[in-house]
């Protein structure tokens, strides 16, 4: 039995590739290239499923991130917060701007940005803004670090590229992009809600914001004295996310699905796992566990692999210890333990649970064969 980590095949299936192909040839047709009516269709009815007010495509998700920092008046010399566990981008957007990155930690059970961290940082550093990551598709502690900001004055830039599909707050659907900050998500063909391409987009309640985002994408028309730049995004994008926002809630449900599935098999792990918590509330991206460290790591992704059970390793390196970034400033100690020990396991929505089971056992068999008998404990 071979698991694959993704599942392209099924997600663009023989329907889709028909409606796709529909949809494709009437843009030729058309001549209607960069922008065009499913850019606003999709606008509109992404911003109602994530309750924010609007919604605005664009190029990628790193440019969706410098231009929220832009939006947000981050300058030249400026610091800038982040978690110390996060992809490269959310420090590179930083960098591009001009602005100095600082160091956040994470919680070590999590890999979540550390509120603690946040508030002791942010009494060290004047920070502009900061940008709590929704790491893996679990939703970062929100109230916490909101409140921190809002007395500090700190503005707020939530990276959600691995979260749609999350909320903080299941029984009262609050989903991620609902809060009253700039929040980011980057559409690449593995995430959850994927273009065919690169593609992404800025959710804000504010109108003005909105507007200035608006122009930033497209060299600032529209403003006067404001610089922008080129991050349309264009209309065969658009056209395919649009059309999968039909299927995107049915399949993030099953996502959490396999995510019960994992944790039915899974349990002899105890603290190898996510606390029980974040079931109904991750976005289930990816299905990470945390091994002892990242020898251990190594040795159960080359164990699966050899049995075809697709896995990755997520954040080898902390922000800190990227080498673009050593020279920078912030808390960084639990970051740096954590990097490198994430082993994420097979995570799609058509996964069975035959062969969940059937990962559950082979993981077993490395726990049995290996002479480590404290592995399973912090």
């Amino acid at each position: 039995m071979k698991v694959p980590f993704y599942n392209f095949a099924s997600l663009h299936h023989d329907s889709f590739q028909k409606q796709a192909e529909t949809r494709i040839s009437a843009i030729l047709k058309a001549n209607s290239f960069v922008e065009g009516k499913y850019n606003l269709a999709f606008e509109k009815e992404f911003s109602s499923m994530q309750q924010a007010n609007h919604c605005l495509l664009v190029a990628n998700g790193t440019d969706a991130l410098e231009i929220s920092l832009r939006a947000c008046d981050v300058k030249q010399g400026d610091f800038v917060g982040l978690p110390g566990i996060t992809f490269f981008a959310t420090a590179e957007a930083i960098i591009n701007v001009g602005a100095i990155p600082v160091f956040i930690d994470i919680e070590p059970t999590t890999g979540l940005i550390c509120p603690e961290s946040f508030s002791r940082v942010s009494s060290q550093y004047n920070l502009k803004a900061v940008i709590p990551v929704h790491i893996y598709g679990l939703p970062a502690p929100m109230e916490k670090v909101q409140q921190i900001a809002d007395n500090k004055n700190i503005q707020i830039i939530e990276d959600a590229a691995q979260a749609f599909g999350a909320f903080f707050d299941q029984e009262n659907q609050r989903p991620v992009g609902s809060l009253n900050n700039l929040t980011t998500f980057s559409f690449y063909p593995t995430k959850n809600l994927s273009a065919m391409g690169d593609a992404g987009a800025i959710l804000t309640q504010n109108t003005d914001t909105a507007d200035k985002i608006r122009s930033l994408r497209n060299h600032g028309r529209g403003t006067d004295g404001l610089i922008g730049r080129n991050s349309r995004c264009d209309h065969i994008q658009a056209a395919i996310l649009h059309l999968k926002l039909a299927e995107a809630q049915k399949l993030n449900n099953k996502r959490k699905k396999v995510a019960r599935y994992y944790y039915k098999h899974l349990k002899f792990l105890n603290s190898l796992l996510l606390p029980e918590k974040y079931l109904p509330l991750s976005s289930w991206h990816l299905f990470p566990l945390k091994l002892r460290n990242n020898g251990m790591r190594k040795r159960l992704q080359s164990y699966l692999t050899e049995f075809g059970i697709g896995c990755a390793s997520y954040y080898e390196k902390s922000m800190s210890q990227e080498k673009a970034l050593v020279k920078f400033i912030g808390e960084k100690e639990e970051a740096e333990k954590f990097a490198g020990r994430v082993l994420c396991l097979p995570m799609n929505p058509f996964i069975t649970e035959e062969e969940i089971r059937f990962v559950g056992n082979k993981i077993k068999d490395f726990f049995d064969l290996t002479t480590e008998a404290d592995v399973l404990t912090n």
